[in-house]
């Protein structure tokens, strides 16, 4: 059988005769007239090679063929309904699905260790691949398709294929080892820029937003160490006068970790915002937009 040569009234006509039981109640159910019902029984007969429905007094009883055809006919239908109508509901508890994210450091370290769990509870078989954003901006990931979604920062220009949503705002603190020196020194520029520092550059020749902040008021850092890991820049501070400049959130983690004080920026650094990124066409994907939600409602929260 050739399904392209099937009329998928036919299967509207055979849901209903076959629920109802009755050519003409069929026909009325689904507004047609009591010939041209039993055209389709006819035809449905011949596509099925089976009698599908036979009479039995003053009643009409299904064949076992059309009993056991029934429940998938009606499947399909309810299936086809709401494809047309929009209604696809995601399982996330029962469905398989892959997703790759490309992630900026930051993003990937304040949000992962909180969706990772939830995921591992709500959504067994969802899979989730993490690419970095470096050299390659997350846009531009999302627009070849490389991922199904960026958490990034939002550069200057963005495509108007490119969906776009702000999750948190992040600022700078400083993080040094204890009883370091700078802690009995009034808090100043000239005294924050006396120490050596690290830097992070996440990727080579990207800009540095503490340096960049220092260079628009004609100031410089002595950098001693310039690396593209923000994660391990805790285990290089004990033991130094090295001053680290990190985002906040990165900072009062280690510090709680590692027992290491933090200091206010003696000097302004504007923060940044990391936005959630998505080409246009998974927009109304279910699956796609249930992700979304999650990570929105955990960045919400942190």
């Amino acid at each position: 059988m050739n399904i392209n040569s099937i009329d998928l009234n036919l299967m509207i006509a055979f849901n209903a005769l076959i629920s109802h039981r009755h050519v003409t109640k069929a026909g009325e159910a689904i507004g047609r007239s009591q010939p041209a019902m039993s055209n389709a029984l006819a035809r449905l007969r011949d596509l099925f090679q089976d009698q599908l429905l036979i009479k039995s007094g003053n009643h009409m009883k299904p064949t076992p063929r059309a009993l056991e055809i029934l429940p998938q006919v009606q499947i399909a239908l309810n299936q086809l309904e709401n494809a047309i109508n929009g209604n696809i509901k995601f399982d996330p508890l029962n469905t398989k699905r892959d997703f790759t994210i490309a992630m900026v450091e930051n993003a990937a370290f304040i949000l992962l260790p909180l969706l990772t769990p939830y995921l591992f509870k709500n959504a067994p078989n969802i899979n989730i691949n993490i690419i970095g954003v470096t050299n390659i901006r997350g846009t531009q990931l999302v627009e070849t398709e490389r991922c199904d979604m960026a958490i990034d920062l939002l550069p200057k220009n963005v495509s108007r294929q490119i969906k776009k949503l702000r999750l948190y705002r992040e600022k700078f603190i400083c993080m040094t080892r204890p009883a370091h020196p700078i802690f009995s020194m009034r808090p100043s520029l000239n005294n924050y820029l006396s120490f050596k520092h690290i830097a992070v550059h996440p990727s080579e020749g990207s800009a540095s937003s503490v340096d960049n902040a220092l260079k628009s008021i004609g100031q410089s850092r002595r950098v001693a160490i310039k690396l593209p890991y923000s994660l391990i820049v805790n285990l290089m501070i004990n033991g130094s006068d090295l001053i680290a400049t990190l985002p906040k959130r990165n900072a009062l983690f280690f510090a709680k970790g590692k027992n290491l004080p933090t200091l206010d920026v003696p000097f302004k650094i504007p923060g940044f915002e990391i936005y959630m990124l998505w080409h246009n066409r998974l927009n109304d994907d279910p699956a796609h937009k249930w992700l979304r939600t999650i990570i929105e409602e955990i960045s919400a929260n942190i």
